[in-house]
């Protein structure tokens, strides 16, 4: 192993070429973005807390109860410096403090607007299209992760059989909309990315969840096919110009 290797810690899916989650994406981003060597192991979720006590990872929020930690990835493990790092934000922070070089994934001052916008992202796209993605991607989860999701799913009072407030329809128009919203926020702009004409991580948020969605959606289906034709093709043209940075190490 290379002294300057460093490991993502991401969660395995049945397809080669989508492993991980949003979240994970916005890691791998990262990583690609500031052009560093790093390999991945895939963790299944049961095994994420273990992982993650063992190699001195931090928890990343608490459990239902408000107390348990709460252990998620990603999380990198940066074999050169010892350090062991949790949560896409602080990655993304820290690689820049780490490695200079190549993209500024945080510009200085921009942090409290990136979350802000991390957080905005999560409230308008996740909840609509939260039922299309589950239902898509369970089948495409390994064995054993699809099951331990489920049964968190089910003990958190999520229900697998009624994800669309009982009108699919309804809940796949309610999607597209907030795809109008999103392109609101881009109204304006100097260029195809957040801040301009370079990748944040801010646009490795958005870029990890359209990734996501659309392994889970599939590539070939209608609703996919939906999306890209929303916004006159906008969010299939955005996710390409992440295909540079979409390398699986």
């Amino acid at each position: 192993m290379s002294s300057k290797l460093i490991t993502l810690y991401d969660i395995p899916t049945k397809l080669p070429d989508s492993p991980g989650s949003p979240t994970t994406w916005r890691a791998r981003y990262s990583l690609n973005m500031k052009n560093l060597p790093y390999q991945t192991v895939y963790v299944e979720l049961p095994d994420i807390e273990a992982l993650a006590k063992r190699i001195g990872a931090a928890p990343t929020s608490t459990k239902q109860d408000g107390v348990t930690p709460l252990y998620t990835v990603p999380i990198i493990q940066d074999h050169a410096t010892g350090a062991v790092v949790s949560e896409s934000a602080a990655i993304a922070a820290y690689l820049d403090k780490t490695y200079p070089s190549g993209l500024t994934l945080v510009p200085a001052g921009t942090m409290p607007l990136q979350l802000a916008f991390r957080d905005a992202v999560s409230d308008v796209l996740f909840g609509p299209f939260r039922g299309f993605v589950i239902e898509g991607i369970m089948p495409k989860l390994t064995d054993r992760t699809a099951e331990y999701w489920k049964g968190k799913f089910v003990k958190q009072g999520g229900n697998l059989e009624d994800l669309f407030d009982g009108d699919k329809v309804k809940a796949w128009e309610k999607a597209m909309a907030s795809l109008r919203t999103l392109d609101k926020w881009f109204e304006g702009n100097e260029g195809p990315f957040i801040m301009g004409n370079e990748p944040c991580f801010a646009d490795a948020v958005l870029a990890g969840f359209l990734r996501h969605s659309q392994m889970a959606l599939g590539k070939d289906s209608k609703e996919w096919k939906d999306v890209g034709s929303w916004n006159g093709g906008k969010w299939v043209k955005y996710l390409d110009s992440f295909s540079p940075y979409e390398a699986i190490l």
